[in-house]
């Protein structure tokens, strides 16, 4: 059976801008592939496959000539602010503000697990000396807080005024509040360069990647983490998947894709890893789906998976997924040159 749901069906002709139209009124635009700049591209996701604030004409694609999959029609980039409240989910606190003792350990190890990918792959190239570090979307500024500690010298990028004054109070970190290409960042002046769970939510992940190159010193790492296609629980979650998460996600990677739009920004591809924990990941995907078939059980049973501790049960089967490079979430790493 198709990914959406549907019945399976004789392919339909690749759709193109022209054969689209639009309602000026609703701010959204239709743009062509992000990697090889065809208009070409077959249903994925069909429109109107969510329920509200999600656009009802919003939907998925897939490039027909490179197999990039994208969101479109989209939000504008003037529109798709509304879309990010500022209770969002990633805008989390400081870990010692965090009540449960469980918790605060877990979310400590998360942060350390980032530190310590990014060293062991410095460590064959130039040793693992601490460095500077560049956090593109650093939210409220945990990571780079992390970095710090351990000796590196850190900058941070966020669009969110109030996630990125922040980290700025809490953390005296150094946040530049706009967009990537806006920040009065040197050329060649980064050891590291990270997108935690960002680069799906940019307008174009090809431009954006090429500025991260020149942003990077000769041999500097790239770590870009996004949802995993090739996760069990995009198959089993269909539309409510975590990773479509429509309008903000506005580009769905396969391994293929990400490491072509890698290449092309002038990048060796170093390493696929699934490292983080995707136990509150897969919560959200069953969110979604109990929202839309079971309402009434969404919140007795989302209230009881959350229970500090109970993840401890299913832990070893995230973890043997994160092994076979099936969990949630996966990040690429790559070195420039």
């Amino acid at each position: 059976m198709p990914e959406n749901g549907s019945a399976a069906a004789a392919p339909p002709a690749p759709e193109t801008a022209s054969s689209i139209a639009l309602d000026p009124a609703l701010a959204l635009e239709l743009p062509a592939c992000d990697r090889c700049g065809s208009p070409e591209a077959r249903t994925l996701l069909a429109p109107g496959s969510w329920a509200p604030p999600v656009p009802p004409q919003v939907g998925f694609r897939r490039c027909s000539s490179c197999g990039l999959v994208y969101q479109a029609p989209r939000p504008t980039p003037a529109a798709i602010g509304a879309f990010y409240p500022p209770d969002y989910q990633p805008y989390r606190k400081a870990i010692e503000d965090e009540p449960w003792a469980l918790m605060r350990l877990m979310r400590r190890r998360k942060l350390a697990d980032r530190r310590h990918l990014i060293e062991r792959h410095l460590i064959d190239h130039r040793g693992a000396a601490p460095g500077k570090v560049l956090d593109v979307g650093c939210s409220t500024g945990l990571f780079l807080h992390e970095m710090v500690q351990a000796g590196w010298q850190a900058e941070g990028v966020e669009l969110s005024e109030g996630a990125a004054d922040y980290a700025r109070r809490r953390f005296g970190l150094p946040v530049f509040t706009g967009m990537l290409e806006d920040a009065p960042l040197v050329d060649g002046s980064f050891d590291v360069v990270t997108f935690w769970d960002v680069l799906e939510h940019v307008y174009s992940p090809s431009t954006t990647l090429a500025l991260a190159a020149r942003l990077l010193k000769p041999g500097g790492l790239l770590l870009v983490h996004v949802p995993n296609w090739d996760s069990p629980e995009r198959r089993l979650f269909g539309r409510h998947w975590a990773g479509w998460d429509p309008p903000r996600h506005l580009y769905v990677f396969d391994r293929a894709s990400l490491g072509g739009i890698m290449k092309a920004a002038g990048f060796r591809l170093l390493d696929w890893v699934c490292f983080m924990p995707a136990y509150f990941t897969w919560l959200i995907s069953l969110e979604n789906w109990l929202a839309a078939r079971h309402p009434r059980l969404r919140g007795p049973v989302i209230r009881l998976l959350r229970l500090p501790g109970l993840r401890l049960l299913v832990e070893p089967l995230f973890w043997a997924l994160n092994r076979l490079g099936r969990g949630s979430v996966i990040a690429a790493v790559g070195r420039k040159g």
